[in-house]
């Protein structure tokens, strides 16, 4: 990241860091490789199914849970837990893990990040929300004016409470112009979803099933924005 990130480090022993799945998560997978020895690879270069359904158990990921996945699918591939394929590539690019001899495998720096989930914080989320295509990790249309680091001055003062995705849409984007309006998933897709992932936001269902928003308690732990100044400041979710 460079010096203009509005991404704060988290010091040590924070307690908002347990929000944090994405870089939590991260750890258990280098903690497990490295008590492990390494975890085996497909010859696709995807984690074996073992190391999967070990993943779903660990993971125990909201929308990826083993009841859900299995309710679906007889078998788990990599793919199949989708937040486990996307921890994987983000472990490699950062250079926290590698691949040797057909296993997965923590660096040196990796291993550094074990026990320490605000120093993982630090290191892997400005990576996974600013530099990572989230468009192609989508289906179908999925663009949206600007990058992810364009809304979130915009979250910051219209998501004190919870609020439905697509309220949001309207409230970031105006109305919309077409009579289906697929913005709602593309912000999702492009925004939310990676800022709920970090642990930034949290995420539920209506009673019509319909997503709803707001930020959780590491949002104003992590992140220093021009709008802050602008809040009319409350009690924040835990």
């Amino acid at each position: 990241m460079d010096t203009e990130s509005p991404l704060r480090n988290i010091e040590t022993g924070s307690p908002n860091i347990r929000l944090a799945r994405l870089s939590n998560c991260a750890i258990a997978l280098l903690e497990h490789a490295d008590k492990s020895g390494g975890l085996g690879l497909t010859p696709g270069r995807a984690l074996k199914r073992v190391h999967v359904d070990w993943a779903a158990e660990t993971f125990d990921w909201p929308g990826y849970t083993v009841d859900e996945l299995y309710r679906v699918n007889k078998v788990l591939n990599e793919e199949d837990l989708f937040p486990l394929w996307v921890i994987h590539q983000l472990l490699l690019e950062t250079k926290h893990a590698r691949h040797v001899k057909r296993q997965l495998r923590p660096t040196k720096i990796g291993r550094l990040l074990i026990g320490n989930p605000s120093r993982a914080f630090n290191e892997i989320v400005p990576r996974f929300l600013f530099d990572i295509d989230h468009a192609a990790m989508g289906r179908g249309r999925s663009e949206i004016p600007g990058e992810l680091y364009d809304y979130l001055d915009m979250l910051n003062l219209a998501a004190d409470d919870w609020v439905s995705v697509k309220d949001l849409t309207v409230q970031l984007l105006g109305p919309s112009p077409m009579q289906w309006d697929y913005r709602p998933s593309s912000l999702y897709v492009n925004v939310i979803r990676p800022l709920v992932w970090a642990g930034l936001m949290q995420e539920s269902e209506d009673s019509a099933g319909d997503r709803r928003v707001q930020k959780s308690s590491l949002w104003h732990a992590a992140l220093s924005l021009p709008s802050d100044s602008m809040r009319v400041h409350g009690p924040q979710p835990n």
